[in-house]
């Protein structure tokens, strides 16, 4: 029978395996990572993208090798390409990496009814091969009978599970099994939600043509009294609705119901343009008073950050109430660079529209070196705030660049050739620069306090928006109820607070603040403009002639109000105008119609402003069922499998898989006998179940066969450990020799010979030479004449033997093994079972 001999000592190569995502990921998915009883996960973000996936995940890997020995290893290498690489750290030792998306081998996909459905329909498509029609709420039974139906999924390849109606859960198993298969596709347009319906209602009118719009696309004109069938091709022949999707009924008012594509969704509304209808009311609007001078209360708030240069001014425009009339004036500049540079300012100019031009002015922050805010700083003793009554208007500018600025380095000028009267003069004060220093290092956050409210802490980077969302969600101020403009510098900040929405036009009562829970902010907070209401506008409701019946309706902003009749009241066209414009922010008196006129007086957010006119119109839309639902089936991958590719097998001078490391060449093969003398250990490549050899003869030598129970750092060995093979004799500690710390056999044949001739003394607390199998139906013999020998004496090991000869040595016997006779002559026997007495021949 063939001999072959280990030699051992072959070259080392690193092993190496490339696993790729498939490109079906999605958001949500976890990715596992696992290396004996070791792992950490990764969570895919939403809409993921596969090479951002891959370096998450390198990232996480050599984050976690610091702590987690068995991942420290193994070196991971990302191929920018949706895929990486992982290579032994140590070359010729072995890693066994197990990575999975999902918690198993097979893929599984959901199958998800998304919307409020009320009934029909869908099918799914795999690989090109189409289901018939599901119902709605069918079981996971009929799907999987459904799919197993289709040509290229046999009975067996999936498993379905989930409730009636879903969510299903679809595994591919079978021929499909350990398959990354392609994503299922769907056809849900015969699912059924709520559909919207709108109202198409003209006013009083006996003659004429309207017209319909929607998505940005008008119809041609219609008759006043056109037929349902009519309005509905008009309709259609729109291309944001197109042919199949509304259908109309009705003779006027009408109702269009979305169906087809825009079925179960909630539409934008249809506008009505009904100016060329005849007959109808001679109602109008008339501006009567013009509203503006409203002004929105605004705060200024700064801060510096670590290490920046700073500067900053405060610059006055002295009045004179000698000035009569014409213009002025102002430039700003700092080193020389033009900050602010106004022309032909009106003599009389408030805080408020001063403040205006600013903001407004091209030239704020040019020069290159300055990003600058400029603003009015409000102060009790301006008065009116009027430079032609005397007062005087203080400007705040903050700067930030790169470098330091010097001391008194913002100028002002004030041009008075073209006033009349007198003249304006200027102050400047307070400027310079200064470089904040290392003390301000551990400033991390700010917040921001309106009233008594006060937001979260916001990070030292938080974006404008992210500021804005966290003023707006403050009790007291409210979503859309606040802007804020933020200086474009480069490492302090600024921001411009002002009050709009419903807190626009007025005095808030409120204070605003910046500050900082840490160190490292020097702040500065100050109203810049008080709010005030200014003129609101009044607009006047007429209807002349001597109608005696009719209808109408009003428009503000594009939206409609409800039809109002001929002879409505103040109180009637307040209501409909506050569904409109909401509630306190408009008045209405007079009337009532038609004999008398109606005035609406903007109020509230709408006060003190130059608002659009009112529009009286004779035809509206009214939304009487709301679209719901939008019926849609979602299909997920929740678990895949990755692409595995091994690019270098592990080779070394100690596996039993590398062909240099036997004499001949080659690995060993069936029928062999194989001879282990004095040499290199064998640690790694030790299952060889598939081997089937005559012989296997380990001689009385210091080679070590096997791995311990734990590692050189006290972790719990992951690798195999026994050498895992079959034999017709296993023949161990033959010839002289000081004998091997560690022999550790696993026989997989029934009827294998086993004889310990000697071995030396094992090491950590394991015997010299340790057996074990796991076949209950085996005839195996061991014959012990010398040595340490174990017989499943390892955590959770267990063997049957059917016959021990010990004729010397010592033999340890562990509590999980079968025995049927032992024969003892001479040596040492200890064991963990009661009835080994029982079996005992001496």
């Amino acid at each position: 029978m063939p001999e072959k001999i280990w030699i051992g000592g072959a070259p080392a190569n690193a092993q190496q395996v490339k696993y790729e995502l498939p490109l079906d990921i999605e958001g949500g998915q976890v990715m596992t990572a696992k290396i004996g009883l070791k792992e950490f996960s990764y969570t895919f973000p939403g809409g993921p993208i596969r090479v951002d996936v891959v370096a998450a995940f390198v990232d996480l890997w050599e984050d976690k090798a610091a702590e987690i020995r068995e991942f420290e290893l193994v070196n991971i290498t990302d191929n920018l390409d949706g895929s990486f690489t992982l290579t032994s750290a140590v070359p010729g030792a072995p890693f066994i990496a197990s990575i999975l998306i999902g918690s198993g081998t097979n893929e599984k996909q959901t199958v998800t009814l998304m919307g409020t459905i009320t009934g029909g329909s869908f099918k799914l498509t795999f690989d090109g091969q189409q289901t018939g029609s599901i119902a709605y709420n069918a079981s996971a039974a009929t799907i999987q009978t459904e799919l197993e139906g289709l040509s290229n999924i046999e009975v067996g390849d999936v498993a379905v599970t989930g409730d009636d109606g879903g969510p299903w859960t679809i595994e591919f198993k079978g021929l499909l099994a350990d398959t990354d298969v392609a994503l299922l596709e769907v056809d849900d347009s015969l699912l059924e939600a709520t559909n919207e319906q709108q109202t198409i209602s003209l006013a009083s009118c006996t003659g004429g043509t309207f017209a319909l719009g929607f998505g940005g696309d008008t119809t041609d004109p219609i008759a006043y009294n056109a037929s349902a069938a009519t309005i509905q091709t008009e309709l259609e022949a729109l291309p944001s609705i197109g042919a199949g999707n509304v259908s109309v009924s009705g003779a006027g008012p009408w109702v269009v119901e979305f169906i087809g594509d825009l079925r179960g969704t909630n539409v934008d509304s249809i506008t009505v343009d009904g100016s060329n209808l005849t007959g109808v009311l001679a109602a109008t609007i008339t501006e009567t008073t013009p509203g503006g001078n409203g002004v929105n209360e605004r705060w200024y708030l700064s801060g510096a950050k670590s290490g920046i240069a700073h500067a900053y001014g405060a610059l006055n425009i002295n009045g004179n109430a000698s000035v009569s009339g014409g213009t002025f004036d102002l430039l700003i500049q700092m080193d020389g660079n033009t900050m602010l540079d106004l022309n032909d300012i009106p003599y009389d100019i408030t805080l408020a529209g001063l403040q205006e031009l600013i903001e407004g002015s091209s030239t704020v922050g040019s020069g290159g070196a300055y990003a600058v805010l400029l603003c009015v700083r409000e102060s009790a003793a301006t008065g009116t705030g009027q430079l032609s009554d005397g007062d005087d208007i203080y400007l705040h500018l903050a700067a930030g660049a790169d470098y330091n600025v010097s001391a008194n380095s913002a100028t002002i000028t004030i041009d008075s050739t073209n006033l009349t009267g007198g003249t304006y003069g200027s102050f400047d004060h307070a400027g310079g620069g200064a470089e904040w220093g290392s003390g301000f290092d551990s400033f991390t956050s700010f917040y921001i306090k309106v009233g008594d409210q006060t937001t979260d802490d916001l990070d030292n980077g938080a974006t404008l928006a992210e500021v804005t969302a966290a003023v707006e969600g403050l009790s007291n101020v409210g979503t859309g109820n606040v802007t804020l403009t933020q200086a474009p510098v480069t490492k302090d900040f600024a921001y411009l607070l002002e009050f709009i929405g419903d807190l626009a036009n007025q005095d808030t009562g409120l204070t605003v603040e910046i500050g900082s829970n840490s160190d490292g902010l020097n702040t500065a907070y100050f109203k810049v403009l008080s709010g005030s209401g200014g003129t609101s506008e009044v607009q006047t409701l007429s209807i002349s002639g001597s109608p005696v019946s009719g209808t109408f309706a009003l428009q503000f902003n594009s939206v409609d109000t409800a039809l109002l009749g001929y002879d409505s009241t103040a109180a009637e066209i307040q209501t409909a105008l506050e569904g409109v414009l909401g509630v306190g922010n408009v008045t209405c008196s007079g009337g009532d119609l038609p004999g008398s006129d109606v005035l609406i007086t903007f109020a509230g957010s709408k006060a003190g402003i130059d608002v659009a006119d009112i529009a009286v119109i004779f035809g509206i839309v009214t939304e009487t069922v709301t679209g719901g639902g939008n019926p849609y089936v979602k299909i997920d991958t929740i678990q895949t499998i990755l692409s595995v590719t091994t690019l270098q097998e592990s080779e070394g001078p100690n596996d039993w898989n590398t062909a240099a490391n036997w004499d001949t060449g080659t690995v060993p093969e069936d029928g062999d006998t194989v001879i282990i003398p004095n040499g290199p250990d064998i640690l790694y490549g030790l299952d060889q179940s598939g081997l089937s050899l005559a012989v296997l003869l380990i001689e009385d030598s210091d080679t070590e066969v096997g791995l311990p129970y734990r590692t050189d750092d006290d972790e719990l060995e992951y690798l195999p450990r026994f050498l895992k093979l079959s034999a017709d004799q296993f023949i161990i500690g033959q010839g002289p020799g000081g004998g091997s710390e560690r022999i550790n056999i696993e026989p997989v044949n029934t009827d294998a010979e086993i004889i310990v001739y000697q071995s030396s003394t094992g090491q950590d607390d394991e015997e010299a030479v340790m057996i074990r199998n796991v076949n209950s139906a085996n005839t195996v013999t061991l014959m012990v004449i010398g040595g340490e020998v174990g017989i499943a004496t390892g955590p959770k090991d267990e063997a049957y033997i059917k016959k021990i000869t010990q004729r010397g040595g010592t033999l340890h016997i562990g509590s999980d093994v079968g025995l049927e006779e032992i024969d003892r002559s001479g040596g040492q026997i200890s064991s963990y079972q009661a009835t080994l007495n029982g079996l005992l021949t001496l």
